[in-house]
């Protein structure tokens, strides 16, 4: 025991239990913060499958299907990659050839060559095919396949003026004169007026007649309404008869044998292609029941002609033994493409592929 009045020992104070546990909270979400920080910066599993897709095409190597690096634009694979997600040999494309997109191709596609009705505005390269626009003149209306040039109208109405000229995309656009109504509109407004309101009174002559038919001169009124009442259904329904006449049976000449059938089918391509809309064409095609793997691979085999996609989607309709030019007709008129039936059914009937069945 120390002697009273004698200095004490300092006291070495301990942990402090509170201050442990607050310090062991404060290194954890430390970590916490910067695992978080480093795993929002990594792509998810579906971000990099696109980006494997965008970069990489599948190979069949000795031990399965291995990833190739795509050969960029300009190129072409020469030789396949053996160790996977690493390039292999890729070579420039040779003259008149390119390859816009990177890609995994084994050779490039072959350069067009503007017909004699187009000239060249720009010439093709190895990253970029030929671009064609019709001559001075001429034109080819966007989004259709551009078989040949048409020739632009060469003025408009009397009654109209230019408000576009033509240009190589789009014919010369008329419209009436911007000026103050003419003599001659007044005469037409006034004659659709009359015949509006001609239209109403008969219209309610026709309800009037329905509800009341009291005496003689209501009868013979009722007689007159009736009449031409009447003769207007009977023209409708001449119409819609008109209307089912259009829905031609084709089928082949009587005689043809097996072999000249398989001769006329593909010739059918290039009539259809044009005449059917591009922007209805796969709709079509499913409605014929392709697959939407079949209508993709078509567009795949044939990346830079639109018309050999859909030429290679109606043979592989006919491959798989659903051919029917009819079957095909009536699938175009239950999607509202009346007009395209039409037109492909005159022109097959003109060039003798087809005759109209005829009916019993």
């Amino acid at each position: 025991m120390a002697p009273l009045g004698a200095p004490r020992r300092p006291v070495t104070p301990g942990l402090d239990p509170l201050a442990l546990i607050t310090g062991k909270f404060y290194f954890f979400c430390l970590l916490l913060t910067a695992v978080l920080s480093y795993t929002n910066g990594l792509p998810t599993r579906t971000e990099r499958l696109i980006s494997e897709n965008d970069r990489y095409y599948s190979v069949e190597g000795q031990n399965g299907l291995i990833k190739c690096l795509l050969c960029p634009a300009g190129t072409y694979v020469a030789e396949h990659c053996t160790i996977p997600y690493t390039s292999g040999r890729c070579e420039n494309c040779p003259e008149d050839t390119f390859s816009q997109y990177a890609s995994g191709l084994p050779e490039c596609l072959t350069c067009d060559i503007c017909r004699d009705d187009q000239k060249e505005t720009s010439s093709c390269i190895a990253t970029k095919n030929t671009v064609c626009h019709c001559k001075k003149g001429t034109f080819c209306p966007p989004g259709q396949p551009c078989e040949i040039c048409m020739p632009c109208t060469s003025r408009c109405p009397e009654d109209q003026v230019v408000k576009a000229p033509c240009n190589s995309t789009t014919d010369m656009h008329c419209s009436p004169p911007s000026s103050s109504t003419s003599t001659s509109d007044i005469v037409i407004a006034c004659v659709v007026v009359s015949f509006i309101i001609i239209i109403i009174i008969i219209i309610v002559a026709c309800v009037y007649q329905k509800k009341r038919s009291t005496d003689t001169g209501s009868k013979l009124f009722g007689k007159l309404t009736f009449h031409i009442c009447c003769k207007e259904n009977e023209d409708h329904n001449e119409a819609k008869g008109d209307l089912l006449q259009r829905d031609i049976i084709l089928q082949f000449k009587e005689g043809i044998d097996r072999d000249t059938k398989e001769e006329i089918i593909p010739r059918l391509w290039p009539i259809i292609v044009r005449k059917v809309p591009i922007k209805e064409f796969s709709s079509l095609m499913h409605s014929l029941g392709l697959s939407q793997n079949e209508i993709e691979s078509a567009k795949v085999d044939n990346p830079s002609n639109v018309n050999n996609q859909h030429s290679a989607m109606l043979q592989t309709w006919y491959q798989k033994g659903a051919f029917d030019i009819n079957t095909l007709l009536k699938a175009l008129r239950s999607l509202d493409m009346e007009k395209a039936a039409h037109d492909i059914t005159d022109q097959l009937i003109s060039e003798e592929l087809y005759v109209p069945q005829i009916q019993q």
